[in-house]
Parts: C-alpha cells; sequence; structure tokens
C-alpha cells in the first residue's frame, strides 16, 4: 500500500507540472526599454541628535502631517535623501534624525516626471513620484524589484524573501500614479523581461515562473530555454 501511495503522489506531481505551459524563454534584452534607466541600487545613512526637535516641528507644519521627509539630489539618477526620526543608538530614552542617502536601482522617464524604485531587502523600499518640479511624492513603500511598460499601462514587480517570509506581487500604476494590485506571485521575482510575444516573464524564489499577457492576464509556464544570468 506504501507504494501505491509513493507511485500515486509521483503520478500526480508529474500531471500538476503538465498543466503549465511550456514556453521558450528567451532572454533578457535591455535594449528594449529606451525609457528605464537601471542603477546599481544603494544606501548610505547616518544618524544625528541635532536638530531633532526642529525636524519634528517641521514635519508638523506640513499641509500632510507625516514622521518623515523626502529630497531629491539628483533628478538623472533619481538619487535622493530620505529623513525621518528613530530612536537614539547613542543615549537611552533620547530620539535621533536617520538621513539616508538612497540610490534607487530603477528610474523611468515619464516626459517631465519620472518614478523611481528602490529595495533595501528585510528594510523596506519605496516606490516614488518626481514631478516637474523636482517634488518627490510616496507611491507606495514596498520592495520593488522592477518595472515595466506594458501595452495597458506601467506595472510593478515587488517581494520579499527572508527567514520565513517568501512572496510577490505585480501591480498595475493608473493614470492618477497609484498602484492597484494585479496578482500575486509565486514567490518573490528574481527575474523578469519581455518576451517575443509582448508578454511578461516573471521568474520567482525558489522556482516557478508566470506570465503576464499583453491583455493583462495572468498565467503559469515552465520555461523550456531559460538564458537569464
Amino acid at each position: 500500500m506504501k507504494y501505491f501511495t509513493i507511485i500515486a503522489l509521483i503520478l500526480s506531481f508529474n500531471s500538476f507540472a503538465n498543466v503549465f505551459e511550456k514556453i521558450n524563454c528567451a532572454s533578457y534584452e535591455p535594449t528594449k526599454h529606451l525609457n528605464k534607466t537601471v542603477l546599481k541600487g544603494t544606501v548610505k545613512s547616518e544618524v544625528t541628535e541635532v536638530g531633532v526637535k526642529e525636524f519634528l516641528e517641521s514635519t508638523q507644519n506640513d499641509s500632510k502631517p507625516r514622521i518623515w521627509k523626502l529630497e531629491l539630489l539628483d533628478r538623472a539618477t533619481g538619487k535622493y535623501k530620505k529623513s525621518f526620526p528613530r530612536s537614539s543608538p547613542y543615549s537611552d530614552e533620547k530620539t535621533a534624525i536617520e538621513h539616508q542617502i538612497i540610490q534607487p536601482h530603477v528610474v523611468i522617464n515619464l516626459g517631465k516626471k519620472s518614478i523611481t524604485a528602490s529595495n533595501n531587502g528585510e528594510f523596506g523600499g519605496e516606490l516614488l513620484l518626481i514631478d516637474e518640479n523636482d517634488k518627490i511624492t510616496l507611491i507606495e513603500r514596498m520592495n520593488v524589484k522592477d518595472i515595466f511598460e506594458m501595452p495597458f499601462g506601467l506595472v510593478v514587480t515587488s517581494g520579499l524573501a527572508h527567514l520565513s517570509w517568501n512572496y510577490g506581487d505585480i501591480h498595475f500604476i493608473n493614470s492618477d500614479f497609484e498602484i492597484e494590485k494585479l496578482y500575486s506571485l509565486v514567490g518573490m521575482p528574481v527575474s523578469t523581461w519581455h518576451l517575443e510575444s509582448g508578454a511578461l516573464l516573471i521568474n520567482s524564489y525558489p522556482s516557478g515562473s508566470q506570465v503576464l499577457t499583453k491583455n493583462g492576464y495572468m498565467k503559469r509556464v515552465q520555461c523550456i530555454a531559460n538564458k537569464a544570468n
């Protein structure tokens, strides 16, 4: 009986694998994304106890009170400074201000506006909008893997694999620069590129591939030729 059970499980796994459409996954071609710049994402941090009171007062004076500030440092690369209060590492029961210099790893140019994406692993990431006046607006706090242009608009892949966590999502950026979740992925996206058909292939960790079609539908696939680096 034990052997019959094992054979049944093997057959069920094989039949389950066969439901995935087998496709030639080709390889990533960066020349297809002329309005996108891919950079090495970095975060440099400095913590100070100087100017805490003034910082907190300035955030409360904003039209929309918040506990962080964003300042654009370089329009071309989307580099920005993010400042926020935190507990002081130097003394107990004191507040300090952490200043992070963040270099996004993806910049999408949209005429006079830009969208930038950062991913700092377990410490989070951000999807930002830079307008024609260099004002930065937070679209969403998320670990962004990449941004791609589809016939129906821009889509964002995001996710995280850390300890017991392993999740991924794909979102749509609407005309108001807000995100709408389209689908959950089978895991954190590790590589994504356009296929010859114009569909978007997403490979997830530790294994598993999905395709977002040009019409916005998602399906599971099995790559029979995968040359991703």
